[in-house]
């Protein structure tokens, strides 16, 4: 690593709960926080905001060439992503390509850029973390169906970037959680979410704070032989590991 160079993480929807949380917890351990969002969000110590769209790969490859010539960049973290709570027999083919656009386009866009920085490290390396979800594992009737068709794709584009980056040190990982606490869960009806939580073993839901713990794993490098993972965070629903 470089040593006269700050540890550089990016994380981008950075202003959401999962990516505000994942940010708040590097910064804490010394890193400077790219926090990137189609907003930028506020700016914090330690913590360079950056609006970004990550639908716009010009602007994804630039934001990695700006990181590494400021920072040792060895963590990207991408948490961007948008879901809708439209049943299937109402899915929009609009809500279709807005929804696969953002998680797995903008997530592939995040993975080409940290892959190609990250080989030109000294010595090459880096972790990727993807957020999938288990909706990419069982699918569902709830979200719009372009939600699970999206972290499915983000699932497998994981175990590419981790065949692909195991030559150069790159490990390249993802969550898949089940609905978390917070503004996740605020996109269903009281009813929805009982119904919900009498199918998970533990009767609850996630919290954000096993989220950012998970990712925080993944991200580091004493997770050394944890390449290609999907991480399950799930409370053992239907036992999906």
């Amino acid at each position: 690593m470089n040593a006269s160079k700050p540890k550089g993480v990016v994380i981008t929807g950075a202003a959401g709960d999962m990516g505000g949380g994942a940010a708040a917890s590097f910064r804490a351990d010394g890193f400077r926080v790219y926090a990137a969002d189609l907003k930028a969000p506020p700016a914090a110590a330690n913590t360079v905001p950056v609006a970004l769209d990550v639908r716009n790969r010009a602007q994804v490859f630039a934001l990695a060439e700006r990181v590494a010539a400021e920072s040792d960049l060895r963590v990207w973290i991408n948490c961007a992503g948008v879901v809708s709570n439209a049943p299937v027999d109402k899915a929009s083919a609009e809500e279709w390509d807005r929804i696969l656009a953002i998680n797995l386009t903008g997530t592939f866009h995040g993975c080409a850029a940290a892959f190609e920085t990250m080989k030109k490290n000294a010595p090459p390396g880096g972790r990727i973390v993807n957020a999938g979800s288990i909706s990419g594992q069982l699918g569902g009737v709830g979200p719009h169906p372009a939600y699970g068709a999206s972290k499915a794709g983000v699932h497998a584009l994981t175990k590419s970037y981790a065949i692909a980056g195991a030559r150069y040190g790159i490990y390249c990982n993802a969550i898949a959680p089940a609905v978390i606490e917070g503004s996740m869960s605020k996109e269903f009806s009281g009813a929805q979410l009982d119904k919900y939580l009498s199918v998970i073993p533990m009767r609850r839901l996630a919290r954000m704070d096993e989220i950012v713990h998970a990712i925080r794993y993944l991200a580091d490098d004493r997770a050394g032989y944890t390449n290609g993972v999907v991480l399950a965070l799930n409370g053992a629903q239907l036992n999906i590991g």
